[in-house]
């Protein structure tokens, strides 16, 4: 019977116990909260056009001017009082001058389809402990800084857009409609958060070729020389010592560095980052998980002893899907532009390998004349092709025999290139001039049934 009491005694020491624990929890948690909340309450600072202006981008057209500016996580948080960048917001500042004696309305969505309201950014900081005076203060803060759509005639205004933040290099587009009018400010903010395949070509982001290839750079003016000079180029990439061909050279451009960058990144596709230990690290994580790693790194491939010079890519479902390009300027210019090689090929899926130090590597579609014709593609929705043409100079394979790569992979081609020469100016699909040289064979390389048929009498089989 003594052991009763014991017993009570015992549960009330254990009860008493984890009430004390429970209760120094919910101190710890509340602590958090609240330093949480008051991570919030920060006071912002007043916004200054003569700031902001020192900063700016700009563009003026007709009667129209647009500044622009992209404030870091530092400018960010001493201007709005709260981290926008870290819930993956990016502030866009904007200041549009109107002369003219008509009025203009901004189109967001033209900047970034899914931009943010005032009231989601400031949702995104909406604490447990955060009081109804600290939430709208922020509230207030957020609104009173936005831009106002409708801009009257003769006025100067400015605010922010809220946007989706991106690691890689972005075209914002600020686009400006009128009755009769829609005027569209396109510009290039490059990135400072990632190590880029094309770091080194960044300097003013125009290139001089001259300064990147080696030997005399040659200039022709006749197409006809520059189709010669462009069939005389090599036919595929090479691996680091020369020894084995790899994926074909598919397509050249004909354009400056300030006109090339923006349009790819303008129609959705993405800087690839250096490959290294980290890059690997996160591909291999992204490839477990089926994430969309979309700055993840390409293997390097080599023209005239040279690994591509800028890589770019295209995550559609995954990482394990995705559509990339490599390319590499050449030792010639075409009236002043420079020459473009390179090499494009559409992701289809990963598989193991032993040809590659991390054991993986991204099987490509065999029809890399599709993936051709779908940057052709990109390059119309871009609004920047003035002339196509094709030119000879590949290695044709077809269905039943094809090429590999370097890494295995199967591919056939007809084996001519399209040569792309772009426009600064926007141009629409109708005022492109389809050159005379050669066309694609009618119907393409792989003809009905081709699919179905067995590889076994593939002469390229081991």
């Amino acid at each position: 019977m003594k052991s009763i009491p014991n017993l009570v005694l015992c549960g009330e020491r254990l009860v008493n116990g984890f009430l004390q624990q429970a209760a120094v929890l919910s101190l710890l948690l509340s602590v958090a909260l609240l330093a949480g909340g008051c991570a919030t309450m920060g006071k912002p600072r007043p916004i200054e056009d003569a700031e902001w202006m020192r900063q700016a981008l700009s563009q003026t057209r007709d009667d129209l001017t647009v500044w622009i500016v992209l404030p870091g996580n530092e400018q960010t948080e001493k201007h709005f009082g709260i981290p926008l960048q870290k819930v993956r917001i990016q502030p866009v500042w904007l200041r549009v001058a109107n002369h003219s004696t008509r009025p203009y309305w901004l189109l967001p969505a033209f900047t970034d389809p899914a931009y943010f309201s005032s009231a989601e950014v400031t949702h995104r900081f909406r604490g447990i402990l955060t009081s109804a005076n600290n939430e709208r203060r922020q509230e207030i803060r957020v609104e009173e800084v936005a831009f106002d759509q409708y801009i009257p005639p003769a006025s100067d205004q400015s605010g922010f857009i809220y946007t989706v933040l991106h690691e890689g290099s972005q075209v914002y587009s600020i686009a400006l409609l009128s009755t009769g009018s829609l005027q569209r400010f396109n510009f290039l903010i490059p990135t400072k958060r990632l190590r880029t395949d094309h770091g080194h070509l960044t300097a003013s982001w125009r290139v001089d070729s001259n300064n990147i290839t080696s030997g005399d750079a040659i200039d022709p003016t006749d197409l006809d020389i520059l189709r010669r000079n462009l069939e005389s180029l090599p036919a595929h990439t090479r691996n680091a010592a020369s020894t084995a061909a790899g994926d074909p050279i598919n397509f050249f451009i004909i354009a400056r560095w300030s006109t090339l960058f923006p349009a790819l990144i303008s129609v959705g596709w993405d800087e690839t980052e250096m490959l290294d230990t980290h890059t690997a690290l996160r591909t291999t994580g992204a490839f477990i998980f089926r994430t969309d790693y979309r700055h993840s790194p390409v293997s390097p491939l080599f023209v005239l002893g040279r690994r591509q010079d800028a890589a770019f890519q295209k995550v559609r479902e995954n990482i394990n899907t995705r559509n990339h390009l490599r390319l590499w300027l050449m030792p010639m210019t075409f009236g002043g532009q420079p020459v473009w090689a390179g090499q494009i090929s559409r992701d289809i899926g990963v598989r193991l390998t032993t040809r590659t130090p991390w054991l993986t590597t991204h099987e490509i579609d065999p029809d890399v004349d599709g993936a051709r014709w779908n940057l052709v593609q990109d390059l119309i929705k871009a609004q920047c092709i003035a002339q196509i043409g094709f030119v000879e100079g590949g290695t044709s394979a077809t269905p039943l025999a094809p090429r590999r790569n370097l890494t295995g992979d199967k591919y056939f081609t007809d084996g001519l290139r399209v040569v792309l020469f772009l426009s600064a100016t926007p141009l629409g699909a109708d005022e492109i001039q389809v050159l005379p040289w050669f066309y694609p064979p009618h119907g393409g390389l792989s003809q009905p049934g081709d699919y179905l048929k067995s590889f076994k009498d593939d002469p390229t089989e081991p």
